[in-house]
């Protein structure tokens, strides 16, 4: 009988012993499974705070962010050597006439001042998510060029008093120290720009390029056809720009001119394409504000180009080319930021 016992508790106690282990191995189990469920959690909701989109967007942002400060800036000192003679040969006689100093120096003041508060102050570019190494690259240029156009603007709206308020005619002897001023403020800005812009062309995300007819679902493909056009156009553009951009008077514009034509082409062809898309009444809002906004700034564009290449080179002097030449960069601008608005509305759309 004291035998029955002892087996029977021994084998009550090994019984014990494997039920704690197994409920311990099975406590491991669900809370090795629990901690992996919350690791794939964690990394969905990583990698939903920087998408591909994002990068996209932030890209094409600081396009246009690019383009306006580099107008702003070169704006100025080009208006300074078209308003300002040789320094050495001003007498208290000359007749100076800077207002188109005068403007460019309040436009690069605004400019400088829009793009501050935009990222500084809560604005539109403190809003913007990108993966970490482009946004803090691009990011970091930013703040640069943004320090040189302030120091550039104190110096350039100095000269710009000294010769539309006639100054120099009570005292010549700062003409020669603010041209190497001058001088001096714009290669810093120029310098800490050049890096700026490169930054951004090196953080150029990739672009996927579309085919329709994988699309079974008829919105899906001419929303397809849309981006494919939008993307066309800026690549295009952007490899306009890329030639255009510090074209002077006298200088040969073949190259330009080559690019130019190249996406005056593609951009007939895509607009074809999608005006002869089929939308409907979901998305047929997109295909509008293509035709209303983006393809009239972009229409705008050609003409001032057309317009560049068929006077520019015969200009008669260097007002007349740069007049031309602004003209252009300012339409450019303008269909930038027309495509800008424009995919922002098509990506919130997301069907594609």
């Amino acid at each position: 009988m004291y035998k029955i016992k002892t087996i029977s508790i021994l084998s009550l106690a090994i019984l014990f012993l494997f039920s704690c282990s197994t409920l311990d191995k099975l406590k491991e189990k669900i809370s090795s499974k629990k901690d992996k469920e919350e690791t794939k959690e964690q990394k969905k909701e990583e990698n939903k705070e920087v998408t591909s989109g994002d990068d996209l967007m932030f890209y094409n942002k600081y396009i246009e962010v690019s383009n306006k400060i580099q107008d702003a800036g070169e704006k100025v000192y080009k208006d300074y050597i078209s308003d300002i003679p040789e320094p050495k040969s001003i007498g208290k006689s000359s007749f100076i006439l800077a207002v188109s100093l005068s403007f460019s120096v309040g436009n690069l003041e605004r400019t400088m001042k829009e793009y501050k508060r935009s990222y500084f102050d809560e604005g539109e570019l403190s809003k913007l998510n990108a993966s970490s190494d482009m946004k803090n690259e691009i990011e970091g240029e930013l703040k640069n060029v943004l320090k040189t156009m302030e120091d550039f603007h104190t110096t350039a709206s100095k000269v710009s008093d000294y010769y539309s308020k006639s100054e120099y005619k009570k005292d010549l002897s700062k003409a020669v120290p603010y041209d190497e001023e001058m001088k001096s403020a714009h290669e810093k800005y120029k310098s800490a720009f050049d890096k700026f812009s490169a930054s951004i062309k090196k953080n150029k995300p990739k672009r996927e390029i579309r085919d329709p007819d994988s699309y079974s679902n008829p919105d899906e493909k001419a929303v397809a056809i849309l981006m494919n056009a939008y993307e066309n156009s800026l690549d295009k553009a952007e490899a306009f720009y890329d030639s255009f951009d510090g074209s002077e008077y006298k200088s040969d514009v073949l190259k330009s001119q080559k690019s130019f034509e190249e996406f005056c082409t593609a951009f007939r062809e895509d607009k074809n394409k999608v005006l002869s898309a089929e939308f409907s009444e979901k998305t047929k809002y997109m295909k509008y504000t293509y035709e209303d906004y983006f393809c009239k700034m972009t229409d705008g564009f050609i003409e001032s180009g057309k317009k560049f290449y068929d006077e520019a080179p015969s200009a008669k002097n260097k007002n007349d080319f740069n007049r031309l030449y602004d003209d252009v960069v300012n339409n450019y601008n303008y269909m930038i930021t027309a495509y800008n608005t424009n995919i922002n509305t098509v990506n919130m759309f997301k069907v594609y």
